[in-house]
């Protein structure tokens, strides 16, 4: 199989150019010298560290952290439910009259379905949440990238994890990140890096309900300066 794949790429390769050639000799004039082709331009690519961008987001981690501060008021009412659980437990062990303990066994059920009711109502109102936030966020992500990238007729804009702080970079768990296939992994770059173009065209666009200092980010897509200050 490895083999026929081999001939096959082959022989797609000797058909495109083939083809390149029977259109380049179509489109010279009669008797005349082919026309030269023109140098394409050179390509203008940017990168982006995604981590350190969505650290330094305002918005998005004001409202993780929102969504952080509700979680925890539902963990703070069930913990108090489940309290009051324990205490009735206890009372219905040392218990010996049998009315009694047949209300405590009540009580107990009652308090044990408001437990599970309160669960149901945080696991579907805080999924909701961070998937609303997620989603949200990667769009206003995504379209201030692509407004940068016309503002400054880029090429491409590619996006890589890494370590958000640079004392985070010599850890484990970011090189095992670096490393992975699916990463980018810009060893070295002269001036490619624009994450904090992004990051203060973020802040500036949407700003948080806590706005940080002033930045000085455009607000339909920043300019990249000649020389970037180093990540």
């Amino acid at each position: 199989m490895k083999r026929n794949f081999t001939r096959f790429a082959a022989l797609a390769a000797f058909s495109t150019v083939l083809a390149f050639g029977s259109s380049a000799e179509a489109q010279a004039p009669a008797g005349g010298t082919p026309p030269q082709p023109t140098a394409p331009r050179s390509q203008r690519i940017m990168i982006v560290n995604i981590a350190k961008v969505l650290r330094d987001y305002n918005k998005a981690n004001f409202e993780g952290a929102e969504i952080t501060r509700k979680r925890q008021a539902y963990l703070v009412q069930v913990q108090g439910l489940r309290d009051e659980l324990n205490a009735v437990n206890q009372e219905f062990a040392r218990a010996a009259n049998p009315e009694l303990k047949k209300q405590l066994q009540e009580k107990a059920l009652g308090i044990q379905r408001r437990v599970e009711d309160i669960d149901r109502k945080a696991q579907a109102e805080l999924t909701q949440l961070s998937n609303d936030t997620i989603v949200r966020v990667y769009k206003e992500i995504k379209s201030v990238i692509f407004d940068i990238a016309k503002t400054n007729n880029l090429d491409m804009v590619l996006c890589y994890p890494a370590a958000s702080k640079e004392e985070d970079d010599n850890s484990p768990q970011v090189a095992q990140l670096m490393l992975q296939t699916p990463a980018l992994i810009p060893f070295y770059h002269s001036q490619m890096d624009i994450t904090h173009v992004v990051v203060e065209t973020l802040n500036k666009r949407h700003p948080s309900a806590r706005p940080p200092a002033v930045t000085t980010a455009g607000a339909t897509g920043a300019t990249i300066p000649t020389n970037p200050p180093k990540q």
